[in-house]
């Protein structure tokens, strides 16, 4: 049973924080790479398969490390993807020793397969509240309408979750719910902690489709009015929010300009393959009042890329850095050249951003990155992706890099686990790795989330996707 966040709960958690603060170590980044603790498959689908959904797949994962205990990890993933779009349901794995040991679940009453009113859910988003609560956001929605936005809370960090409640539901076709993502102020002296943060983008049938946002004050019980972070004209998707030391939120998505007329069409395109031309940007909005109110866009990045032919993929994410409160966008860059590299530009305030800095080793010929990720704590900032190389197209290694020299510069990278074979992967339009990967990061623990797919073990089998994470020190 869900029970209210007492005064109490809130002093202990902002305690908590203060002294994990208190005790982080100097900004100069420490010497030598991050310390590979663990690392192998937390999971594998948790639901049985409905309709035409690709068996044995787990896909686009994300993954939170709490601020107050690091050895407890929460992730989540498409449990039984469909070709056609979402899941049958989410998953969600957790551990509470660092990452030694995982267990596996699924989400219950999102879905109808678990006693829900929807018939898929996609876009899982997982992070921990100012109370210690776990929360994961998730799109639901039915083949043809309506569609909606859930939450589902924790208080037992992530080993079970109580039934979603909507934050959203579009009871039309005319309105259509897209790409949630979800952030928790932790900030004790925020003068809005405890809030949690609900974006989502709203595709509107005459045109547009803006970048939205609901908040609650009650760990998810209740939610305010949408607010948009723009014009209702304008095509944008993929937010990516942090909340700073002081309460200020800042949200970076993708902006594709704007609709020329009440009959056009929703859409919005971030095309994969080298040198696509998408025209897409990156902008970021700062909201002071706790969400109600945005100042104007600031460019973070140009012609922005969206991976890899064939692979479907490589939304641009962004996190920030609660002890500098320095934030980091990554995305890939979009040509010209053989291929393209992972990029990265940082603020201090949301509304300045430092001109791109390369991450990876740029236009290699024959090598391609998919799904970077990105994550920082007490100065030093780690940023993950998967590597390709053309000479076997179908392999791609997950590696991890980090900078100690706030992104102007990275280190050679580690690689992570086995290999992933696409040949065995979810399929949506290419392969289908997710449109993102989790990465995460206290000043205790780095944290990576990336799906794996190898030969399947039944004979004859189609797919074979599971989920990989890593537990790092720093």
């Amino acid at each position: 049973m869900q029970h209210p966040l007492r005064a109490a709960t809130v002093a202990a958690a902002a305690l908590t924080l203060l002294a994990g603060l208190g005790a982080a170590p100097a900004l100069a980044a420490p010497p030598g790479p991050p310390a590979v603790l663990h690392v192998g498959q937390i999971g594998k689908q948790n639901v049985g398969s409905h309709g035409s959904c690709e068996p044995d797949t787990l896909a686009e994962p994300d993954i939170a490390v709490s601020p107050f205990n690091s050895k407890i990890e929460v992730a989540v993933a498409h449990d039984c993807r469909f070709a056609t779009g979402g899941a049958v349901d989410i998953f969600y794995a957790w551990t509470h020793d660092g990452g030694a040991v995982w267990h596996q679940g699924r989400l219950p009453g999102l879905t109808k397969a678990v006693g829900g009113r929807y018939d898929r859910a996609s876009d899982p988003v997982v992070a921990f509240g100012a109370d210690g609560s776990v929360y994961v956001s998730s799109l639901v929605f039915d083949v043809t309408c309506p569609t909606g936005v859930a939450v589902s809370r924790s208080t037992d960090g992530g080993a079970t979750f109580g039934r979603p409640v909507l934050a959203q539901h579009s009871n039309t076709c005319a309105v259509s719910d897209d790409k949630d993502w979800l952030v928790t102020d932790t900030q004790p002296g925020s003068p809005f902690f405890g809030r949690i943060y609900q974006f989502w983008t709203e595709f509107l049938a005459g045109g547009g489709s803006p970048q939205v946002v609901r908040w609650s004050d009650d760990q998810g019980r209740a939610w305010s009015a949408t607010h948009m972070l723009g014009s209702p004209k304008q095509f944008a998707q993929d937010s990516q929010a942090f909340v700073q030391r002081d309460g200020a939120i800042t949200d970076t998505y993708l902006f594709a300009g704007h609709a020329l007329g009440d009959g056009l069409r929703q859409g919005f395109i971030l095309r994969h393959g080298v040198n696509a031309g998408s025209g897409v940007s990156i902008v970021a909005r700062t909201s002071f009042d706790g969400g109600a109110r945005w100042t104007g866009p600031a460019v973070v990045a140009r012609n922005v890329g969206g991976g890899p032919a064939g692979i479907r993929c490589c939304l641009p994410l962004m996190a920030g850095d609660h002890v500098t409160g320095r934030m980091f966008g990554v995305w890939n860059a979009n040509g010209p050249g053989a291929a393209d590299p992972v990029e990265i530009s940082s603020s201090a305030d949301g509304q300045h951003w430092s001109r791109p800095v390369q991450v990876t080793p740029g236009r290699s010929p024959g090598i391609q990155y998919i799904n970077a990720a990105v994550a920082a704590a007490a100065g030093r900032v780690y940023v993950s992706y998967g590597r390709r190389d053309l000479a076997r197209p179908n392999v791609v290694q997950q590696e991890l890099t980090w900078s100690g020299t706030g992104g102007a510069t990275f280190a050679p990278p580690i690689a992570l686990g086995p290999p992933s074979n696409l040949t065995y992967a979810a399929v949506a339009g290419g392969k289908f790795p997710g449109d993102y990967a989790g990465l995460s990061a206290t000043p205790a623990r780095v944290a990576p989330a990336w799906c794996v797919s190898a030969k399947p073990p039944r004979p004859a089998a189609v797919f074979h996707q599971t989920l990989y994470a890593a537990a790092l020190s720093p």
